[in-house]
């Protein structure tokens, strides 16, 4: 006698490892999370380190395009989206911290450091070559050529000759270290700008920002002297103190669909 099992799956069923493929996701999640700490760690091999300074800038500059996106009374779903402008990144930052209510210490808050970071992008961004590579971490020193891109003496002709001009570029590990640094403090702001302005804006005003004071990356004078490594003995600031308007002013001044929900 021959008998079948009702339990066998049907041709074409899925027998897809659900387990394993949650697995593998958060698994390259987690590698991922890994892979972007480490680009603001500063590597000893200059070439490298210089790769990090230019995969630092663009993410701070796609970071920038995602909160305008988001900010967006009605975001595209289609081309064209938000587009880099790397000339007005510190502004648009400034910008994105008035749109969701954040009060900041300085009209020119992030601009040198956004300046320094796009001169020495655009040195690599422009570069031809490297000339040498000389010395030993941490005192490596790099010289690159590159064109005067956009510069009135960029090409000329003389004599029936045309000349296209090269500049050389110096760069030292030291001054690529810096500005490393000063691209993890403006990436570290924008992660701020996200989380007290969208994230936490359901938190009344007389809410105490104790439990979250290390993602805050500026300080207004009126808080009080800023506290330093190792004090204890002062107050955090309330989301009152960091908003520029009260929350329920605020909240009542935007579109219903972009109200928070509590």
């Amino acid at each position: 006698m021959t008998t079948t099992d009702d339990t066998t799956p049907d041709e074409g069923e899925s027998t897809r490892d659900l387990d394993a493929e949650l697995d593998e996701g958060m698994r390259r999640i987690e590698e991922n999370e890994r892979a972007k700490e480490r680009l603001f760690i500063p590597s000893p091999d200059i070439t490298y380190l210089l790769w990090q300074v230019c995969g630092a800038w663009e993410t701070v500059i796609e970071e920038v395009r995602f909160l305008h996106y988001t900010l967006s009374e009605e975001p595209p779903t289609v081309a064209p989206f938000v587009y880099p402008d790397g000339e007005n990144v510190a502004k648009d930052m400034r910008k994105i911290a008035r749109k969701v209510n954040l009060r900041l210490p300085s009209d020119t808050i992030w601009s040198a450091e956004c300046k320094r970071a796009k001169e020495m992008r655009d040195h690599l961004g422009h570069m031809l070559h490297f000339k040498s590579i000389k010395g030993t971490s941490p005192d490596q020193t790099v010289e690159l050529s590159r064109v005067p891109y956009r510069q009135p003496d960029e090409m000329s002709t003389d004599g029936g000759w045309a000349r296209h001009l090269r500049i050389t570029i110096t760069i030292t590990e030291q001054e690529a270290r810096e500005v490393l640094a000063d691209l993890r403090y403006v990436n570290d702001s924008l992660f701020a700008l996200r989380k007290f302005g969208m994230e936490f804006n359901t938190w009344a005003d007389s809410h105490s920002i104790d439990s979250v004071m290390r993602l805050l990356t500026w300080w207004v004078d009126d808080w009080g002297p800023e506290p330093q490594h190792g004090d204890t003995d002062w107050v955090r600031p309330t989301m009152g103190q960091l908003r520029i308007r009260p929350k329920a002013e605020f909240d009542a001044s935007l579109p219903p669909s972009m109200r928070p929900e509590f």
